[in-house]
């Protein structure tokens, strides 16, 4: 039997594929997004899963980049360099 802590990872990777298939995600961007779920600790999946609950989609979803940012370099890096400005705002991230 898997965790709940696989099964989140899963559930993701799911999400990720379904948003690259209908074009709503590029498919090197879904990758950095899926390796940065994969090097988290189970703890840290726990941590994220209480930190979001309860939150709305849009606080959810800078909550969960502000926390990937903090534990994946790479994903940190994609987000600074990759994204407009406009996105970081939106999602509380100006540095």
């Amino acid at each position: 039997m898997s965790s709940v802590y696989a099964e989140a990872r899963e559930t993701i990777e799911l999400r990720l594929t379904v948003s690259v298939i209908l074009g709503d995600l590029d498919e090197s961007v879904a990758g950095v997004w899926s390796e940065a779920f994969r090097c988290l600790p189970d703890e840290d999946i726990g941590t994220l899963m209480r930190l979001t609950r309860g939150l709305n989609g849009h606080q959810a979803s800078s909550a969960t980049i502000r926390f990937l940012m903090d534990r994946c370099f790479p994903f940190r890096e994609m987000v600074i360099y990759q994204t407009d400005d406009d996105f970081k705002r939106r999602m509380g991230l100006e540095e």
